[in-house]
């Protein structure tokens, strides 16, 4: 049988995952010009102290929208905050 503090602990842990992805889709913002067929491009950190923080977007690559982690500065018009962005632009 679980603890009720074991429950609790899993549920403060499940909520706060949550509400980080909710916190980093928001900020993320869909670019206005696309263009599916350029290839995957990370970008590169905004500043020397930012080296671990990477965020979750999405490219076209091949006929399908893959995930690949972008640093936050630069990269390319074939980027984008969620799967189903990728894929109704690139599909649509």
């Amino acid at each position: 049988m679980r603890s009720p503090a074991l429950a609790f602990v899993i549920c403060v842990a499940l909520a706060l995952v949550i509400m980080t992805q909710a916190e980093h889709n928001a900020h993320c913002k869909e670019l206005n010009q696309v263009n599916c067929y350029m290839g995957q491009n990370e970008g590169y950190f905004c500043n020397k102290n930012q080296h671990t923080s990477t965020q979750t977007r999405w490219f076209f690559d091949k006929g399908a929208c893959k995930k690949f982690n972008y640093k936050g500065c630069y990269g390319n018009r074939n980027r984008f905050c969620t799967k189903e962005a990728c894929e109704r632009r690139c599909l649509g």
